[in-house]
């Protein structure tokens, strides 16, 4: 799976989503597409001097770092360091600051100034924390950033420091970024759709759905060994299909529980559920088995610590969206809002 290099560029998380695809085609039993992820892995020096078969061949030497630095490449930069330093900088720059104030109001009394002199005399002298706003900056107190749920005890706001227009550390103030941003996502969406809360994607589900297979009742003894297991254990996250072979029209969804979604969604079907419509009728119309419940994709396991797992869900779903299309006959997804 090639990258167009004129495309907007993919978020860090993206990235790392397309490096693990790139290593799970290498491995991949179809021959083909084995071999067009060993002629991307041909653009690092470590490989460029083995032919294709000769590095399928040695495939279990490729490890992650290696996946991770063709995508780097083939999105313009000279290594993974240098992308990741540059997309956090980017995430930096693209906190939505408009949304985070409207969080709280009108309840706090923020030092506002048209010019950054000005602002950085006043945080200087007065103290608290100075952000920029459209062409302005403000500087607000440290009771405005614990009621949007920021947490001041992060050491990262002591190593960025209290000025976010200049940080004393970059990488701290892009990590701080990151969270900020997640913070207003919320309330962006809220502005957006101000008369009702954003409404979740027919089965963007990365919300753990209840496992709905009977089981027998065998005391609270194994109860607690069965919640035990799944704590050691936890199940496969990833993407799903479900796939109508009379027509050939599929959905696709993902989920933190990928067996407990497709659980959900046959025990929906053969209940008469009218939670996809479509689906239900064409359940009806052809039976039970014309229907096959797949897994397109599950998240490799990572020796790196996730911070947020439903955002490595949402990216590798929409590129299943994106290869698959199961949009009015092709399948059963809302088809996505015009750009």
């Amino acid at each position: 799976m090639g990258t167009d290099s004129r495309a907007a560029p993919l978020s860090l998380q993206e990235c790392k989503v397309r490096a693990s695809l790139l290593l799970k085609e290498l491995c991949s039993a179809d021959t083909s597409r084995a071999t067009r992820a060993a002629e991307r892995l041909r653009v690092l020096p470590a490989f460029a001097d083995l032919s294709p078969g000769e590095l399928l061949a040695r495939r279990d030497s490729v490890q992650r770092k290696h996946a991770l630095a063709v995508i780097a490449r083939e999105q313009g930069f000279a290594s993974w360091v240098e992308l990741k330093d540059a997309r956090e900088e980017e995430a930096a720059s693209s906190v939505d600051f408009e949304a985070l104030l409207s969080g709280v109001g009108g309840l706090f009394l923020n030092r506002w100034f048209t010019s950054y002199d000005e602002a950085l005399a006043s945080l200087r002298v007065e103290g608290g924390y100075l952000f920029p706003f459209r062409r302005q900056f403000f500087v607000c107190e440290a009771s405005l950033l614990t009621t949007l749920g920021v947490d001041l005890a992060d050491p990262d706001w002591a190593r960025a420091g209290p000025n976010w227009v200049e940080p004393l550390d970059r990488a701290a103030h892009a990590r701080l970024a990151v969270r900020l941003a997640r913070l207003a996502e919320p309330l962006r969406a809220k502005k957006r759709n101000p008369s009702h809360s954003p409404r979740k994607a027919v089965m963007s589900s990365v919300d753990s759905p209840p496992d709905v297979s009977p089981q027998p009742s065998r005391g609270k003894a194994n109860r607690a060994e069965l919640k035990r297991a799944y704590k050691e254990k936890p199940p496969p996250m990833g993407v799903f299909a479900v796939r109508n072979r009379a027509n050939g029209k599929v959905l696709v969804g993902s989920s933190l529980n990928v067996p407990g979604a497709l659980n959900r969604i046959r025990f929906e079907l053969t209940t008469g559920m009218r939670r996809i419509p479509a689906l239900l009728d064409d359940w009806n119309r052809y039976g039970a088995d014309s229907f096959s419940f797949e897994v397109l994709d599950v998240l490799p396991p990572t020796e790196e610590p996730r911070e947020d797992p439903k955002e490595e869900l949402r990216v590798l779903e929409e590129l299943w969206l994106e290869r698959l299309k199961p949009y009015g006959d092709a399948g059963y997804n809302e088809p996505p809002p015009p750009a």
